[in-house]
This record gives structure tokens, sequence and C-alpha cells, in this order.
């Protein structure tokens, strides 16, 4: 998971603890902490930022897919090229869609 999550939720779980431990000191002043909201948000941003790292991950397997089938498409589009103008006349290229000049 990414660092910019994964310090506040460590800060956020050591407050929860802290104030779990000091509960008494708090009510004497008269603090509520709503401990449950907070350790609400930090399970929320932990399965946020897993799926975060889910997509990011699933994103790099079908770019580089796609620079795969780019280059893949890149070679063989000039190999058939370099076919049809080594056998055939610059007249007849853009017959088979080869627009190039010598």
């Amino acid at each position: 998971m990414n660092k910019i999550y994964l310090e506040p939720i460590a800060k956020a779980h050591s407050l929860i603890e802290g104030v779990k431990n000091g509960t008494d000191l708090l009510i004497k002043k008269g603090i509520v902490i709503d401990v449950a909201r907070l350790s609400s948000l930090c399970d929320s941003l932990e399965t946020s930022g897993h799926l975060q790292d889910e997509a990011e991950e699933s994103l790099r397997i079908a770019r580089e897919k796609a620079h795969g089938d780019l280059q893949a498409l890149k070679e063989l589009y000039v190999d058939i090229k370099t076919s049809i103008k080594e056998n055939y006349s610059q007249e007849m290229w853009q017959t088979f869609g080869v627009p190039d000049k010598k």
C-alpha cells in the first residue's frame, strides 16, 4: 500500500490505542472521542488502498500487453510493407495500402 496511506493509518491506530487506554482521563475532562468512526475510517482507507493497488497492478499488466502488441504490430507492418516494396513497382504500392515513396 502507498506510504501516503500507511503513515496516517498507523498514526490513527496508535491514537485509537491511546484513547482506549486513557478513556478515564478523557472522561474527567469531558472529552468525547468517536473511536468507532476513527477505526471505521482506517478500515475504509485500508480497503481503498488495497483496491487501488490491485487496479494499478491490472493497469500495469494491461499497459505491458498493449506495448508488446504495439511492438509486434509495428514489426509485422514493416515486414509486410517491405515485402510489397521489394516485389512491386512504386506505382502499385498504393494498391496494397502502402502510400510511401522510395
